[in-house]
């Protein structure tokens, strides 16, 4: 039978989760707010590929961004599964196990983003702009899909992790419950995405109203309480 971890123990790890999430937040936000948003231009492909062709380097840092993050979610994996083996010793590894395998899913999906440096250094002097613009598109859309489809894994773990928080009599039980909810967030967004595409907008409002709020909040308890002394 596994040892319980030490309080003092705990909320080490706790405040190492709460770091790794902080990482995964502002490399996120980095990525798709301070690279994608600047450079995509969804209503206007010519104008996008422009971007990309005069800031390269900056696309390729929010693909270093991404990668960095994608490597804070699987240290995120193995804390929660420390921390909630003891008192669930199945779901915990199925938890991180779906924490995986979207970590994984966003890793490889950057190799979408990497290919469109790849368009402009093999096609350097074609003359078939509108071709290579319909080339960015598809890559930039492939991305998103790509993202959205981690949000399955990634919800199934939440739901995981948001019932083990509730239940484990130590975690906040307010934290737990809105993990748990913000993990359907995810799923409806993801399949509302795939299905039914023209809802789209009403599921990422969902999304930002009730996951953004919780993944902030969540990061601010883990730290907090791994700063807190006994």
């Amino acid at each position: 039978m596994k040892k319980e971890l030490h309080p003092n123990d705990r909320n080490l790890h706790l405040g190492l989760t709460g770091i790794l999430y902080l990482i995964v937040i502002v490399g996120g936000l980095f990525s798709e707010l301070g690279v994608r948003g600047a450079l995509f231009l969804p209503e206007n492909l010519f104008q996008t590929m422009e971007n990309i062709q005069g800031n390269q380097s900056l696309l390729k840092l929010g693909v270093a961004s991404d990668m960095v993050m994608f490597l804070a979610d699987i240290g995120l994996a193995w804390f929660f599964l420390i921390l909630f083996q003891q008192n669930f010793p199945r779901l915990s590894y199925l938890a991180a196990f779906f924490r995986l395998v979207q970590a994984g899913i966003i890793g490889i999906n950057l190799i979408h983003l990497l290919q469109i440096p790849a368009l402009f250094q093999f096609f350097p002097e074609t003359k078939d702009a509108q071709w290579i613009a319909q080339q960015i598109g598809y890559l930039i859309e492939s991305h998103r899909m790509g993202y959205l489809l981690s949000g399955i894994p990634f919800g199934m773990s939440c739901i995981l992790l948001g019932y083990m928080m509730y239940q484990s009599g130590w975690f906040s039980r307010l934290l737990g419950a809105m993990v748990l909810i913000a993990g359907f967030s995810y799923l409806i967004d993801s399949f509302t995405n795939i299905l039914f595409p023209e809802y789209s907008p009403k599921s990422e409002i969902l999304v930002m109203a009730i996951a953004v709020i919780t993944e902030l909040s969540l990061c601010i308890y883990l730290i907090i309480k791994g700063i807190k002394k006994y």
